[in-house]
């Protein structure tokens, strides 16, 4: 018999001890694996058991997105915060394709934006708005928007470009099925300097006029705009207003007339921005008017038409004697005969304006901390916190594909303020002090308590300006 060899004896004994240490090691990665899906499993029946149900809806709201706006909303000099919101970047596209391909439009609009379904006081139930739309991309951002602007004693008159995808058009058509204030209309393309778009603005205008809502203000809004005011602000705002329409006052430019140049207009032709408030009175007088047709049929063969029509039709008072109409020429003449030096401050304690519909920023006023899109400052972060000091209704523009974080910050303070136990406390008292108030209201227009807030347009050139020879 052959005997073992002392050192495959060794080599035995340890191969023995490694395999009962490999089995003890088996056995203890058993015991702590069962520990550790025990204590999973406890874990998961205790986060099932305590958690509050209520909120999961609400916390897949879009508005309810984590991001840091306080850096945006009320300026700061870490210029690494405000880096970081620049590049905040979310991608909503997930969002579109679900719309898009839902089922049921109504439930997944409910599941990701949060439109208020009772009105939020008394004092704003008893005080219906009326708005008209024009739209024709990106729906989450039209959506977003909406959201912030809805109540549901306002009426929605929406209309969305003929040129629109199929599926973008599938969806505005259906919201009246989810929100019974609201309409819509196909309307025609709306290419720049068209007639289109005019037409598509005016189709709303005359829906919103027809309806037996007795709403108090229509107010016009683009898809790229947001409030800077809280709907209970703007009620108090309207009521300030008293009565009184307020549109953008300019000289019509002569390139304009186009093919109608030496055709004398059914009226004065003055030129205005887009967005106009008129109250409900004169929107009664304006769609009975045959005068005011004439001037449409007029104004088609011009150039951007959509700039000419508001201003004109609320600036003749002895031709057109809308209700909350002024003479426009009034002011204009002031602007030419007075060197008045224009305000400093732009806030709702001093509006400095007499132009409230909406503010914008053209590429050449001012610097513009975004980019420039079609001569107009398209808003981007560093530009919020001063927005959000502005006495104006609505900003324009806003893209939520363009530093996104802007259009959230936004989104989020306007809801913020609108739930703050202070909400009550705003005062609207300056706005009753605005030149196209007083004018309204029978002041000559050496009369106005503010007379420089007339100073400027919306489309004023900075460098065109002369104080040197201030009068008053």
């Amino acid at each position: 018999m052959k005997k073992k060899h002392p050192k495959t004896i060794r080599n035995l004994f340890r191969l023995k001890f490694c395999c009962l240490q490999l089995g003890m090691n088996v056995r203890r990665f058993k015991i702590i694996s069962q520990f550790l899906y025990s204590s999973f499993t406890v874990y998961i029946v205790l986060r099932l058991g305590f958690v509050d149900y209520s909120l999961v809806p609400e916390n897949r709201k879009l508005e309810n997105i984590p991001l840091e706006c306080n850096s945006v909303i009320n300026g700061t000099e870490n210029r690494r915060k405000i880096s970081r919101a620049r590049q905040w970047d979310w991608h909503f596209d997930w969002v579109e394709h679900e719309i898009f391909n839902s089922r049921n439009v109504c439930s997944t609009i409910d599941k990701y934006f949060n439109f208020t379904r009772i009105p939020s006081s008394r004092e704003e139930a008893e005080y219906p708005l009326a708005y008209g739309l024009v739209v024709y991309k990106t729906i989450v951002q039209v959506l977003t928007q909406m959201s912030l602007f809805y109540q549901p004693q306002h009426m929605f008159c929406i209309t969305v470009d003929d040129q629109s995808p199929n599926e973008y058009k599938s969806v505005i058509q259906a919201l009246p099925s989810c929100f019974p204030n609201m309409h819509v209309f196909i309307g025609e393309p709306s290419q720049w300097g068209s007639f289109g778009i005019l037409k598509n603005v005016y189709t709303c205008f005359n829906w919103l006029s027809k309806s037996k809502q007795k709403w108090k203000y229509y107010q016009y809004l683009s898809g790229t705009d947001l409030p800077i005011r809280t709907n209970l602000e703007m009620v108090r705002i309207f009521k300030a207003l008293n009565g009184s329409m307020n549109t953008d006052v300019s000289t019509f430019e002569v390139d304009r007339y186009k093919n109608m140049e030496g055709v004398l207009p059914p009226m004065p032709v003055y030129k205005s921005s887009m967005s106009v408030v008129v109250p409900r009175e004169g929107a009664d007088y304006l769609i009975s008017s045959p005068r005011v047709q004439k001037l449409l049929k007029y104004l088609s063969k011009t150039w951007i038409p959509d700039e000419s029509f508001w201003s004109t039709v609320l600036g003749s008072p002895a031709l057109l004697p809308v209700p909350g109409s002024i003479r426009v020429r009034d002011i204009l003449w002031l602007r030419k005969n007075f060197k008045l030096r224009p305000p400093y401050e732009n806030t709702v304690n001093s509006i400095g304006t007499s132009y409230i519909g909406r503010y914008q920023v053209w590429g050449w006023q001012k610097e513009c901390f975004g980019k420039v899109k079609d001569f107009s400052c398209v808003f981007g972060v560093e530009d919020i916190e001063e927005i959000m000091t502005r006495p104006e209704l609505v900003a324009h523009k806003l893209y939520l594909e363009f530093q996104p974080a802007a259009f959230m910050c936004m989104l989020k303070e306007v809801r913020r303020r609108s739930l703050s136990p202070d909400a009550h406390l705003f005062s609207a008292r300056s706005y009753s002090q605005m030149p196209t108030v007083e004018l309204y209201q029978g002041k000559a227009i050496t009369q106005l308590t503010n007379p420089n807030w007339l100073v400027r347009d919306s489309f004023y050139n900075p460098q065109h300006e002369d104080f040197d020879k201030e009068v008053l």
